[in-house]
């Protein structure tokens, strides 16, 4: 099945690897339009992802491990996106990608997603919300299966090498 491409034009996008959280400030606002996105409000957002899973402080604090990838995507020097993912014995697995909804649709998201295939090796393995499942099938991914959480229809994606 061929994507459909944008009309919007497609930017220069610098991808960078962080071997540590090299500014917070910068990353904190993306993080909760990110969980806004997906949770309704980004108080909410926050409350799950960091009761749930100390995603916050693990951002804050993050330091690279064996096999993990933090990618942030900049536009003329702004971080407009990032995407966290590890690699595990058989596939990599992206936790997370944000792109900042004025920069979507304009290959930054596809940029980070081939950048990590290139970087950790595939297949690529997901699970993202119903908002964004359309961006996964248009990266190459297709649809494995699906599930709801927290009143969140999840469906679990997966992109061949």
């Amino acid at each position: 099945m061929a994507s459909r491409r944008s009309s919007k034009t497609l930017l220069p996008v610098r991808i960078e690897r962080w071997n540590f959280m090299k500014n917070f400030d910068s990353f904190y606002p993306m993080l909760r339009r990110f969980l806004a996105d997906i949770y309704g409000s980004a108080e909410r957002g926050l409350s799950i992802y960091q009761s749930r899973y100390r995603a916050v402080d693990y951002y804050r604090n993050y330091r690279v491990r064996p096999n993990s990838y933090l990618l942030v995507a900049t536009v003329g020097g702004e971080p407009v996106g990032w995407l966290y993912a590890r690699r595990k014995k058989d596939h990599t697995y992206i936790y997370d990608i944000f792109v900042k909804p004025e920069f979507r649709k304009r290959g930054v998201g596809r940029a980070l997603v081939d950048e990590v295939e290139k970087l950790a090796g595939g297949p690529l393995v997901a699970e993202t919300h119903e908002g964004a499942v359309e961006a996964f099938k248009s990266w190459g991914f297709t649809v494995e299966g699906g599930y709801e959480e927290d009143g969140i229809k999840w469906f679990v994606v997966k992109r061949a090498s």
